[in-house]
């Protein structure tokens, strides 16, 4: 089993999503990086992350209420990748995770 767990603040407020007859909650999270470089000076770096949580049939959607930029959620999901080619024609590629769990940190 493939299993990440993020502890980071939202980007932006979560936005709710219609795909078909199923919900999906979206959102991009910032994950603090940081560490020491080869000469002992400390790097801050963030590494971004977009989030999806599908709703199931006996789940409200309230919770995305509560998901604004800013605040800190613990997340567990599966992650993967996916690739895109910017405006100027160069590959890029982003980190995603279909969130299985979700709890608002203070």
């Amino acid at each position: 089993m493939l299993k990440m767990i993020l502890n980071g603040n939202l980007a932006e407020d979560a936005e709710l999503r219609q795909v078909g007859s199923r919900t999906a909650i979206n959102f991009k999270i910032g994950v603090n990086m940081d560490y020491y470089d080869g000469e002992g000076k400390k790097v801050e770096r963030t590494e971004w992350v977009k989030a999806v949580w599908w709703k199931n049939e006996n789940q409200s959607t309230k919770v995305s209420d509560y998901l604004k930029k800013g605040k800190r959620v613990l997340i567990e999901g599966i992650p993967s990748a996916d690739a895109y080619k910017s405006k100027e024609g160069d590959p890029k590629s982003y980190l995603c995770i279909n969130v299985k769990e979700l709890e608002l940190v203070n």
